[in-house]
């Protein structure tokens, strides 16, 4: 399990990491990536704050997710730019 700092929030912390293994070539375009479960027993993570992670990486372009089939890295050609906060 990964060790997650105290003094920030877990879900940005998950994915910070989840988003650099992405744009890393970790995972790859087209990818699936791991399913909620893996990503849960990883991080030590709740249900709710793992689907934030997963909400906040569509959110980003990063990934798309097929119903019955899993979440998967977007082509990079096919992302957007996140707002700017």
């Amino acid at each position: 399990m990964i060790e997650l700092k105290p003094n920030q929030p877990r879900w940005r912390q998950v994915h910070a990491i989840m988003r650099e293994r992405i744009l890393t070539g970790q995972y790859k375009p087209g990818e699936r990536i791991p399913s909620l479960i893996t990503i849960i027993e990883e991080f030590g993570i709740a249900n709710a704050t793992a689907q934030k992670v997963m909400r906040a990486l569509r959110a980003d372009g990063l990934i798309h997710t097929e119903p019955g089939m899993g979440s998967f890295v977007t082509e990079a050609g096919q992302r957007q730019e996140p707002p700017h906060q």
